[in-house]
């Protein structure tokens, strides 16, 4: 779409197109920092371009001893194995350890990238030995494997401002198009979508974007019942993306089956398409229904109640902390319910929510920035701040001043916070200097050193 075209839709529609192209561009010029546990997924895909297989046998040999633990050898007749353990493993084959739904959801875009940077060779052939950083004079040189956080940062990039858009799709089934882009614009920039889904191929990204449409898709159904089925789709995808979805898959599936029955067999019917090539698959590769990432957290204990505080109140994991404009997400759900706003929906949307805070607490989050367990849960937070901006006119008018700049000041921490750990490489750094927070589990309560301060003082 040219300009041309853009200044001949409707106003709505051109300030949506602007939006997201600014979204757009505004994550893609934020240089990606960390790019761990989804360092296989490009060479995921580029094995399924290559040789239509997701084994990448291709590319252990080259890749970083630090990449290793997220490899796995899957022997003949036999499961995973980690790959210090594998011993070379004879006669097997390297997967991936995480879920295959993200390079499966990357393939078209990787696919895209590696034609571009195809055809920017051929026509620009020195442009590779003008790059100052070896990672970008990888991808310029075509080489996606060596250059695979740019092909991540460009991927997250594309789901981050697609999620954006249907975030603004989803408060306009209720707001007038400024609050509905406010809404839209505070998901964007002042949440982890930000910070952490926007940045590389983690599971978060597409998670989020899954989880989105299917939301949208559930809401529609309002209107058109036979629309819910279509929802099914997203929702198992979002399964194959991270486990934990099984929270939402459960609880959604529960709603159709309660509220929308006559329309539960083509709900489970569009599942299909998903759940079906997925158990093939761990079954032809994995030899099990599904790969060991999705037994990992079996016997993993991390104390409840501490893990609970963690990921709500520590200055470095803590929600509360990081993205304080949910406070008025909570408040939100509080009204809806009262008002019964959006039901039979909505307490099935809070049980999501309080299962999934319950579940992550006993996983221990890692290397990583701010509350990175809580990410695939804000597309709901962002929903919930809708009943706030509607219950607005209702408020005394005197109170009306106080609650929009205490909303406005939330808001704009959480463009500040998440925008460090978007911009600042020292917030990254913060993993592991002074010391390695795996091993030092403490420093996420120092107060003194809050990971989005780090490079500040």
């Amino acid at each position: 779409m040219n300009v041309g075209q853009v200044s001949r839709l409707p106003r709505a529609g051109r300030e949506t197109c602007l939006t997201i192209a600014f979204v757009f561009a505004a994550y893609i010029l934020c240089p990606p920092f960390t790019s761990f546990d989804s360092y296989w997924t490009v060479p995921t895909a580029l094995a399924l371009i290559g040789h239509g297989t997701t084994a990448v046998d291709d590319y252990v040999a080259s890749a970083p001893p630090g990449a290793r633990y997220a490899v796995e050898c899957v022997p003949p007749h036999a499961t995973g194995v980690a790959y210090n353990l594998a011993d070379g493993c004879p006669g097997g084959h390297w997967y991936n350890f995480y879920p295959v739904g993200v390079p499966l959801l990357a393939l078209p875009l990787v696919f895209l990238v590696k034609m571009g940077t195809a055809a920017a060779a051929f026509l620009v052939p020195r442009a590779a030995t003008l790059a100052a950083h070896p990672v970008l004079a990888a991808f310029l040189g075509g080489d996606l494997a060596a250059g695979h956080a740019v092909v991540e940062l460009f991927c997250g990039a594309v789901f981050g401002a697609i999620t954006v858009w249907l975030q603004y799709r989803i408060a306009a089934l209720f707001l007038a198009r400024r609050a509905a882009l406010l809404v839209a614009l505070i998901f964007a920039f002042g949440t982890s979508e930000w910070s952490v889904a926007s940045r590389n191929l983690y599971q978060h990204g597409p998670s989020l974007l899954l989880l989105s449409l299917a939301l949208y898709l559930i809401l529609r159904a309002r209107e058109e019942p036979s629309r819910i089925s279509y929802a099914a789709f997203p929702l198992a995808l979002s399964f194959v993306v991270r486990p934990s979805n099984c929270i939402s898959v459960a609880a959604l599936t529960v709603y159709v089956a309660i509220h929308y029955r006559a329309h539960l067999m083509r709900f489970l019917l569009w599942a299909v398409p998903v759940a079906a090539p997925f158990l093939a698959y761990n079954l032809v590769t994995r030899h099990s229904l599904f790969s060991k990432y999705y037994n990992a957290g079996i016997g993993m204990h991390y104390p409840l109640l501490a893990g609970y505080a963690m990921n709500l109140f520590s200055p470095s994991r803590g929600l509360l902390i990081f993205t304080p404009i949910v406070l008025f997400s909570f408040v939100g759900m509080v009204l809806a319910w009262r008002a019964r706003w959006c039901f039979p929906l909505t307490p099935y949307l809070v049980a999501i929510v309080i299962v999934h805070s319950l579940f992550i607490a006993i996983y221990w989050p890692g290397h990583c920035y701010g509350p990175r367990y809580f990410t695939d849960m804000l597309h709901l937070f962002v929903f919930f701040l809708v009943p706030i901006v509607l219950y607005w006119p209702k408020l005394p008018v005197r109170a009306r001043p106080a609650a929009a700049v205490l909303f406005l000041l939330l808001a704009a921490w959480g463009v500040f916070t998440h925008g460090r750990g978007a911009t600042s490489v020292a917030a990254s750094q913060w993993n592991v200097e002074p010391a390695n927070v795996d091993q030092a589990q403490w420093r996420v309560w120092d107060w003194s050193d809050p990971q989005f301060l780090r490079g500040l003082k």
